[in-house]
C-alpha cells in the first residue's frame, strides 16, 4: 500500500474528506470529533494503530448523527 492509502489525522483536508462522505459539515468541531473520537473507536475496534480510508469511513458514517450538519 501507498502512504495516500492510510488515513492522516493530522491533516485538516483528510478529515473534510471523510466529512464530505457524508454530508457534514467541513467544521473545526467535526474534524475534532472524527480525531478525537471516532479515530479511537475505529482504531481500538480494529485493533490497530494506522487505518486505511476504506477501514475508517464505516465509523465516519456510525458516527454520523454526532457530527453537526452543514449551514
Amino acid at each position: 500500500m501507498n502512504d495516500w492509502d492510510y488515513v492522516n489525522f493530522s491533516q485538516d483536508h483528510e478529515m473534510n474528506y471523510h466529512l464530505d462522505l457524508v454530508s457534514k459539515s467541513q467544521s473545526i468541531k467535526n474534524r475534532a470529533y472524527l480525531r478525537d473520537n471516532t479515530q479511537w473507536t475505529a482504531k481500538n475496534t480494529l485493533d490497530k494503530t494506522i487505518l486505511t480510508h476504506g477501514e475508517f469511513k464505516p465509523f465516519v458514517n456510525a458516527d454520523k448523527p454526532y457530527l453537526d450538519d452543514p449551514q
